[in-house]
C-alpha cells in the first residue's frame, strides 16, 4: 500500500477537477479496505470479480 498511498496523495494536484483515478488493486483489495476505510470509491465490473478495480475522483482524494 505504500505505493498507493503515495499516488492518493500526489494524483490530486495533477488531476483537472472533474477528473477519476482507475486503479487495479487485484489480490489486495483487503489490504486496501483496511487502509482507507473511509475512502469513498466505485468498484468496476471485471472478468476477475467485482472488488480488483476501482474508481476513485478527485475529490473522495483529495478529503484524504
Amino acid at each position: 500500500m505504500d505505493f498507493v498511498r503515495q499516488l492518493f496523495r500526489d494524483a490530486p494536484s495533477r488531476m483537472s477537477q472533474d477528473a477519476v483515478l482507475v486503479l487495479e488493486i487485484g489480490n489486495e483489495v483487503g489490504h486496501f479496505m483496511a487502509a482507507f476505510p473511509g475512502l469513498e470509491v466505485a468498484w468496476l465490473d471485471t472478468s476477475a470479480g467485482d472488488d480488483q478495480v476501482l474508481l476513485v475522483t478527485r475529490d473522495a482524494l483529495s478529503s484524504l
